[in-house]
C-alpha cells in the first residue's frame, strides 16, 4: 500500500517516557509516517533534568518546524507531560493536538511511595522527583494545555487494576484516575500495561484518529470500517 501524503506538512513529535528510549515510540512513528506525517521520533535526557528543563529543550526542538502547517505532540508516561508544560506555557504558534498516553498528569504514586530512596533519586534525576504526588512533586502545577488533547489511560476497566498494590485501577505502574486531567477533549482506557501500551495498534489507531479529528475512535466512531474496531 503506498504512503498516504494527505498530512505532509504537519509534524507529529513523539516523546517517550522516563529512562526510555526512542525505541519505544517506534511504532507509533512508523504508522504516523505512513499516515503521511513527518515524524520526529524524539529522544531527550529524561533522567538528566527536571520537567521544566525538558520542556524547555522540546520548545526548542519544536521552533525548527515553524514553517509546517501544524505541529503535533503525543507523549507516553512523563514524556505527555513534558509536553503538556510546554503547551501550557509556551505553545508554538502553530500548534495542533496532543495526545497523552499513560502520564500521571496527578502525579505517580509510586514516585512518591519510592522517591526517597537513594536507588530510585539516582536512577530517575530530578525528573523522578518531579513525578511525585502532592508538594514534593509539579504535576498538578504544569497547568492545562492551550490546544485540544486526549488521554488515553491503561487499566482493567474494573475497580481493580493490573498492579494489586495500586489503588484502584491501573497499569501496573500509573492509576487511571491519575491520567485524568481537566479540559480533556476525549478520555479512554484500554486493557494493556504502562510500558507497552503505546505500541499496540489499538492505542496507535486511537492516537492518530485524535490529531486528525479531536476524539478517539472506540467512543465516538460509529462507522463500520473494520479499521476501528
Amino acid at each position: 500500500m503506498p504512503m498516504a501524503r494527505e498530512f505532509s506538512n504537519e509534524v507529529v513529535v513523539l516523546l517517550h517516557g522516563i529512562g526510555r528510549t526512542p525505541l519505544d515510540t517506534w511504532p507509533l512513528a512508523m504508522a504516523a509516517r505512513h499516515e503521511g506525517y513527518k515524524v520526529v521520533n524524539w529522544g531527550y535526557p529524561s533522567r538528566r533534568y527536571g520537567i521544566e528543563k525538558l520542556a524547555e529543550l522540546l520548545a526548542k526542538q519544536a521552533a525548527q518546524y515553524r514553517s509546517a502547517e501544524r505541529i503535533h505532540f503525543v507523549g507516553h508516561s512523563m514524556g505527555g507531560l513534558v509536553a503538556r508544560r510546554l503547551l501550557a506555557t509556551d505553545p508554538p504558534p502553530n500548534t495542533g493536538r496532543l495526545v497523552m498516553i499513560g502520564s500521571p498528569n496527578a502525579g505517580s504514586w509510586i514516585a512518591e511511595k519510592f522517591g526517597d530512596l537513594w536507588l530510585f533519586q539516582k536512577f530517575f534525576g530530578p525528573a523522578g522527583q518531579d513525578l511525585r504526588r502532592g508538594p514534593r512533586g509539579i504535576c498538578t502545577l504544569l497547568g492545562q494545555p492551550r490546544c485540544e488533547f486526549g488521554i488515553i489511560a491503561g487499566g482493567t476497566g474494573k475497580r481493580w487494576g493490573m498492579n494489586p498494590f495500586l489503588p484502584g485501577d491501573n497499569d501496573c505502574t500509573v492509576t487511571v484516575a491519575e491520567t485524568w486531567l481537566d479540559g480533556a477533549a476525549d478520555f479512554m482506557v484500554l486493557p494493556y500495561p504502562h510500558p507497552i501500551i503505546q505500541a499496540f495498534p489499538r492505542t496507535i489507531r486511537n492516537t492518530l484518529h485524535f490529531l486528525r479529528h479531536a476524539h478517539f475512535l472506540s467512543t465516538k466512531c460509529t462507522c463500520s470500517r473494520t479499521e476501528c474496531l
